[in-house]
């Protein structure tokens, strides 16, 4: 299979329907607004019936500004796709994930609020165990 080049719009798309189908294997109902606005991707309906707001991203990330002190969730994947590796992904309220990033890299002279990282750090790891989506 040839390695094809995607668009950041191919990637989203490619992302938001991979996680659509977990969501929905494990028990989520997944609606998708007709605006994104205030960074809502997706709404869900999780398994106890409570809807979530959810920002999806292809990486972790973190925002204080677009997405701080909201009720937003980040949806992200473990690591960026290839075909011969296994994804988790992870459902974490935004403001719980912003303050693990804080405290590992908030000391960083370029720390101002935003971070991401491609590849979730072995570190996060067990503090994010409990937010996989599985």
């Amino acid at each position: 299979m040839a390695n094809i080049k995607l668009t950041a719009n191919e990637i989203e798309a490619a992302n938001r329907a991979e996680a659509t189908a977990l969501l929905i294997r494990v028990g989520y109902r997944v609606y998708r607004p007709e605006a994104d606005c205030y960074g809502e991707d997706l709404v869900l309906r999780i398994p106890s019936g409570r809807l979530r707001a959810v920002q999806l991203k292809s990486r972790m990330t973190v925002n204080r500004n677009k997405y701080g002190s909201t009720s937003l969730w980040m949806l992200f994947p473990s690591t960026k796709f290839s075909a011969d590796v296994r994804r988790e992904w992870f459902l974490v309220p935004h403001d719980t994930l912003y303050k693990l990033v804080k405290e590992k890299h908030g000391h960083a002279p370029k720390f101002d609020g935003e971070w991401s990282c491609q590849t979730v750090p072995t570190a996060d790891l067990k503090f994010l165990a409990k937010f996989v989506v599985a």
